[in-house]
């Protein structure tokens, strides 16, 4: 998914449900074992993991503050050059696997509220055409 259809994920389910609602031919929730307001907090839960992702990017306060911390951390020990890119490595690596381990829990929050029956009523609202 891209950065706009990630954004507009839940809109985009959503409206198309509330505009094709009693069309002919539009998937039914009760045909895939579900109910509206099931597939409507679905969204909704799935979207707000989607946009924490977003929101982490922007918001780079932890971000700079574990790649600043060793640097003034290792200034404490002396002043050297080497000390202070290897404060800047350990600092970035930091970062990385701040970012590696939200990206984790993210998907693992995603793979612990499937729900095969409304992804799978999901994906036929999606793929229906209007």
């Amino acid at each position: 998914m891209d950065k706009k259809s990630v954004a507009d994920w839940e809109h985009t389910v959503i409206e198309k449900m509330e505009r094709n609602k009693g069309v002919a031919g539009f998937p039914e929730p009760k045909d895939y074992n579900t109910t509206e307001a099931e597939v409507k907090d679905y969204t909704y839960d799935k979207q707000r993991i989607l946009d924490r992702d977003e929101e982490r990017k922007k918001n780079l306060v932890i971000p700079g503050i574990l790649l600043v911390m060793p640097v003034i951390i290792l200034s404490y020990f002396g002043d050297g050059t080497t000390l202070l890119l290897f404060g800047v490595a350990f600092g970035v690596v930091l970062a990385l696997l701040y970012y590696a381990v939200m990206r984790l829990v993210d998907n693992i929050k995603i793979k612990r509220m499937y729900n095969a029956d409304v992804e799978e009523y999901i994906e036929a609202v999606l793929s229906y055409k209007d």
